[in-house]
């Protein structure tokens, strides 16, 4: 750019101040237009700024430019290293809603800065074109683009004794001028270079704002990530296309003992000495130089002081179209376990509160339950089907230091004889024709912590309880098809409706077994037993049922609690929920009548009928005296000896300890 100085005198300003005629063809265009915009609304002879911003909104708009600042003054006091002791100055000013302000941030020669103070360009002054006119910072911001300024070039008259570049500082972002770096310098010292200067340092400072946020969003996107994947209940493991590990979550750095940050290390290194033998590991060391995506394998993974059982997934990091590295994900067992149990609505639900009744001999159940709840031992429940067996079992693990853990539990009637090895035990790969690859546990491993429910146990075929037996002793189980035992912490809770001690002495069901499950037992009497309790069961099914069934029960006529107790219920409390649910739902209005119950149950309708039906039920009451009064006067006969009075009786000695407490109870 070839500025002419003999151009600018101070006659061509004058005469254009004065509107004289003179010859302007030689003025730059963008001076000539900010000189008419000038021109009767601004004072050329005037010496200072009269608009200067209060305190708190000036440093307002310094804090709301903090970033900019910090890296200007950086970047000034390295260009000013270079124009040090040639005369000049450098000065930074903010642009807020268009207004230039001038800043704090100032740095030069003495001479230099002596104009600013004779301007009285002084921190929070405003010298927009509308205030102190032509000036080459205002012309940068009218045109959004770099400027320099000749003394007569400038409108105020106390502009005259200096010369000024100026180019303005965009936000990386949004491109809108945040600021204008300003060098100031005596005519005779200005050149073309300084203006290119300038342009330098504000190129500087914008690159140097944009890879500041660039970094801070960088590491913010880092503590997202870091956040996020330490909210994974699993283990990650972030690995590079070695083997290097990128990032790990404390999750994953736990299962594998890492005694110091793995970032940078590589994986194969940590998962061998000292953490654990490669030929131990040699499972998690396949997964991982798999070629294919892995998902959810189980294996075994050694660190310094344990064995971890897991399911292990692995997937492939792409970019532009090539593998850059891959994702371990590691969960525990015990965790899938309670995951996949919850999922299929098999967990513990109920808990003691949830157990219905007053009745003495249910109420010694509870208590023995509760009592029981406290230990890890063994309990095996007896009962009539529908007596409420599972939700004992529920009720035990929920008051058990277990009730944080997995609970399951298994049918061993339901499961086909073939399966059932499989189902509890587990199975490695290529056990048999169809096993899942990698194999799978079995619901003792699922159950590891936790507690495991064997309903109608007393179904299980021999050679399963051969196995079950081991497990309990050795407490560890031996998947099929594999030779290796891993250790379980299971609880076991077993439940019946046959006559275990019968079946023992019929060869249907191993005795070493039976003494191993059998450390408590609790017999839960049948519902015929318990005529107290049915009213309050009625009750609470029909408001349960009622409002899971969105209808309104306001009344239960007394003839059905009346009609209900002279009921057997065989099929005991499940039959009890089930006719009181048909009523529910077969109720026309608010009320439950007895006429609905009689539908579904043999109970006697007439004044008659009940009567013999009463006097059956006196006869059976009678007969069970008479039953009572026999046992005892053998027993005392025996003088106490269990064995023999059960010989003499032609009964079995589980069948006496029972009516003996039968006895007991009445």
């Amino acid at each position: 750019m070839n500025l002419q100085p003999e151009c600018f005198t101070r006659d061509i300003w004058e005469k254009f101040i004065n509107n004289e005629p003179g010859d302007f063809s030689r003025i730059r265009p963008e001076v000539l237009s900010s000189w008419e915009r000038c021109r009767g609304k601004i004072d050329p002879y005037k010496d200072k700024s009269n608009q200067v911003l209060p305190v708190e909104e000036f440093q307002r708009i310094r804090t709301q430019n903090r970033e900019m600042i910090d890296i200007a003054i950086q970047v000034m006091e390295n260009l000013y290293n270079f124009v040090r002791g040639s005369g000049f100055a450098i000065d930074l000013m903010l642009v807020e809603n268009g207004s230039l302000i001038v800043s704090d941030e100032r740095i030069g020669d003495p001479e230099a800065l002596k104009l600013l103070v004779k301007v009285k360009a002084v921190p929070g002054s405003i010298w927009s074109e509308s205030v102190i006119g032509t000036f080459a910072p205002t012309l940068a911001l009218h045109y959004d683009r770099p400027f320099q300024i000749l003394p007569y070039e400038n409108w105020c008259a106390c502009l005259h004794d200096g010369t000024t570049s100026a180019a303005p500082i965009h936000d990386p972002d949004t491109s809108r001028i945040i600021g204008m770096l300003v060098m100031i310098g005596t005519y005779g010292m200005v050149h073309q270079h300084t203006l290119g200067m300038v342009i330098a340092a504000v190129d500087s400072i914008e690159k140097q704002i944009s890879a500041r946020r660039m970094a801070k969003a960088s590491e913010i996107a880092h503590q997202h990530k870091n956040l996020i994947m330490e909210c994974f209940a699993d283990g990650v493991i972030a690995l590079d296309e070695f083997g290097g590990i990128t990032h790990a979550n404390q999750k994953a750095i736990n299962i594998f003992g890492f005694e110091e940050n793995p970032l940078g290390k590589n994986i194969f290194t940590l998962v061998r000495s000292p953490y654990g033998a490669s030929r131990k590991n040699f499972d998690l060391v396949n997964v991982i130089n798999s070629k294919e995506t892995v998902i959810d394998q189980f294996i075994d993974i050694y660190n310094a002081s344990e064995m971890i059982r897991c399911v292990v997934s692995m997937h492939f990091l792409y970019s532009d179209g090539k593998r850059i590295g891959k994702i371990i994900t590691i969960q525990k067992i015990s965790r899938a376990a309670r995951l996949i149990a919850n999922t299929l609505g098999n967990y513990a639900q109920f808990t003691f509160n949830d157990l219905i009744g007053k009745d003495e001999s249910f109420l010694n159940c509870l208590e023995t339950g509760y009592k029981v709840s406290k230990s890890d031992s063994n309990i095996l429940l007896l009962g009539e089907s529908g007596t409420g067996k599972d939700l004992f079992a529920q009720a035990i693990h929920n008051a058990s230091s277990r009730c944080g853990q997995t609970y399951i539990a298994i049918n061993c009637a339901a499961i086909p004889r073939d399966l059932l090895g499989s189902e509890l035990f587990g199975y490695v790969e290529g056990a048999f024709t169809g096993a899942k690859k990698g194999g799978s546990p079995g619901k003792f491993e699922l159950a590891d912590g936790g507690t495991i429910f064997l309903d109608e146990i007393g179904e299980m075929p021999l050679d399963m309880q051969s196995v079950l037996l081991r497990v309990l002793e050795e407490k560890a189980v031996t998947r099929i098809g594999g030779d290796k035992a891993i250790p379980v912490d299971v609880r076991i809770i077993a439940a019946t409706n046959k006559n275990l001690a019968k079946e023992v002495e019929k060869g249907n069901f191993r005795s070493d077994l039976f003494y191993r499950i059998n450390v408590v037992f609790i017999e839960i009497p049948p519902l015929r037993d318990r005529p107290k309790d049915i009213p309050l069961l009625i009750s609470h099914f029909a408001k349960k049922l009622s409002f899971r069934m969105g209808k309104k029960i306001d009344y239960i006529n007394p003839d059905v609690y009346e009609k209900c107790c002279l009921y057997d219920w065989p099929g005991n409390v499940r039959e009890l929920q089930n006719v009181i649910e048909r009523a529910v739902n077969l109720c026309e209005g608010n009320t439950i009548s007895s006429g609905i119950i009689l539908e579904k149950l043999n109970i006697p309708d007439n004044d008659q009928s009940v009567s013999r039906f009463i006097k059956a039920q006196k006869l059976k009451k009678s007969i069970k005296t008479l039953e009572h009064q026999t046992i005892l006067t053998c027993l005392e006969k025996n003088r106490g000896n269990m064995l023999n009075t059960a010989r003499e009786l032609g009964i079995a000695r589980s069948t006496l300890y029972r009516k003996m407490r039968e006895i007991e109870r009445r």
